[in-house]
């Protein structure tokens, strides 16, 4: 084995070994994502600073998912997520987990 690949392989195994568990998982209010995907608790998701989408190593804050959101809709009050999908309000995109690309349809 190369040397080159030797040593990737070493990284590559150091960076699994920092890779979070599910007992380690962040709480609401922490720190999420960044270069070792640094995963939420459950009923939350990853928020990232809207129009980021967790580009590349982009850390964002954990955000509970809201349970029940307002029926309200309509041009005005969509959004799109960071998933590429348009939500009739902000409260269904955040119950759905998805980051904030932009305010309107996407």
């Amino acid at each position: 084995m190369g040397k080159a690949l030797a040593g990737s392989l070493a990284l590559l195994l150091a960076l699994l070994s920092l890779a979070p568990t599910a007992a380690s998982a962040a709480g609401r209010g922490q720190t999420c994502g960044g270069f070792v995907g640094l995963q939420c608790d459950a009923h939350a998701f990853c928020s990232f600073k809207p129009g980021q989408c967790g580009m590349f190593d982009m850390t964002g804050i954990c955000e509970a998912r809201p349970r029940f959101c307002p029926q309200h809709t309509g041009p005005s009050l969509q959004v799109c997520g960071c998933n590429g999908q348009t939500y009739g309000n902000d409260c269904m995109r955040r119950q759905a987990g998805a980051s904030l690309a932009h305010k309107g349809a996407c």
